[in-house]
Formats: structure tokens, C-alpha cells, sequence
């Protein structure tokens, strides 16, 4: 879906992004991060596309090795799909599977240390699982850990952002341990000088969620 450009709020914690928010860790070396989450029911009626995900890199350098879901409304109806993608070698390819609203999804990125990553995505509700061994782009770096969610990015700009409600990400974790240990910034989405969703706080430690305000 292509790396973060955002804004940042001064000093602030939390900065605004236009087309990610969540949570990323960018102070360290990263090696595996992982997030589970009920896929949401997206409310079509105002279009628009949401993408829910985990990933290395992407913030702080060009790269991003990510895997996750993506809902698109399309006349109306929400379609939904899971993914992966090594940008900025390959943008988002579709797995082919089913995935509805209120499947029960977990992703995992893992550096396997030998130039390529470990993208894995459960959907234990229709019960496949798929984990790819894919080469990263030159640029890769583990320079950020991330687990977001965003809308796509196209040559007129960000897409609308679909109405998802409200997305809460379970048992978070970075380089093993929880969320919370790895000091992440959260990012709300934000544009024309108006925020289109929210942050949570990190409850628990490996908790949080982002609930959508506007599609614009």
C-alpha cells in the first residue's frame, strides 16, 4: 500500500498521517510483528476502501513487507479479500480467498534473515491459512514495525476512506513481546485539516482499535 507521509503534530505522541493510522514503532531494528482482528462490517453507503494490516518497514524508509485485509465498495456492496505485498517491488496481491465480515483474522511479518519475509494470514473462520516466503526490494531495512489501518494510494491521491466502523487489533505484538514494550507512535488518519478516524489508546498492552469518523 506504499509507506507513510504524514504530518507531524509538533512534539506531540500521536502525529496525523492522509492515509495510515495505528500504531508504528520506528526506534529500533524489527524483526516480526504480529496483530489479530474480527474483520469488520464496512457500511458501504458512502464508498470508499479500507485496508486492515501488519507490516515491516514503511515507516522511515521507501519499502514495506505487509500482509492483511482489504475491503472495497464497489456499487454499493462490500467486497472483501486478504493480501500481501512487497512494495515497492509488488503492490497488493490478492490470496483469492473468502473473507467476510466477522471472520476472525491474524497476520504475522517475519524477517527470515536471508532477504526475504515471512507473510502469514489465518482466516480461522473459513479456515485457510496462507504464508509465503517473499524476497523484499533493495531498501529493505526492519527500520519500522507497524500494524495499521490505511487507505490505498492512487495518482489523483488517497482513496476515500470506507466506513468500518470500528477495528480492534488483539494480541499485538513486536519482536515478541507486547505492543506497548516497543515505545510505538499512534497515528490518526487526517485530511484537509479534519480527522476521518481515530486512535485508541493501548489497552493491556497488545490492545487497540481505530473507529471511523468520515470518509473525507
Amino acid at each position: 500500500m506504499g509507506a507513510a507521509a504524514g504530518h507531524l503534530d509538533g512534539a506531540a505522541a500521536t502525529r496525523t498521517n492522509d492515509h495510515w493510522s495505528g500504531y508504528s514503532a520506528h526506534s529500533g531494528d524489527y524483526t516480526t510483528v504480529s496483530a489479530s482482528w474480527t474483520e469488520p462490517t464496512v457500511d458501504c453507503r458512502t464508498g470508499g476502501e479500507v485496508v486492515f494490516w501488519v507490516g515491516l518497514d514503511g515507516d522511515g524508509n521507501g519499502n514495506v513487507e505487509q500482509t492483511g485485509t482489504h475491503v472495497l465498495c464497489r456499487n454499493g456492496k462490500a467486497i472483501h479479500t486478504g493480501w500481501w505485498e512487497t512494495y515497492p517491488c509488488y503492490n497488493i496481491i490478492d490470496y483469492g480467498h473468502v473473507v467476510q465480515p466477522g471472520d476472525k483474522i491474524s497476520a504475522t511479518v517475519t524477517d527470515n534473515g536471508n532477504g526475504t519475509y515471512r507473510l502469514y494470514l489465518r482466516d480461522a473462520t473459513q479456515g485457510w491459512t496462507e504464508q509465503p516466503n517473499k524476497r523484499a526490494c533493495s531498501g529493505a531495512g526492519d527500520v519500522s514495525a507497524e500494524v495499521i489501518t490505511e487507505t490505498p494510494i492512487y495518482p489523483n491521491g488517497p482513496s476515500p476512506l470506507a466506513n468500518f466502523g470500528t477495528v480492534t487489533y488483539t494480541s499485538v505484538s513486536i519482536n515478541g513481546r507486547p505492543l506497548s514494550n516497543a515505545n510505538p507512535q499512534a497515528i490518526t488518519m487526517a485530511r484537509h485539516g479534519r480527522t476521518i478516524d481515530t486512535t485508541s489508546s493501548i489497552t493491556t498492552g497488545t490492545q487497540f482499535s481505530n473507529t471511523w469518523l468520515a470518509t473525507n
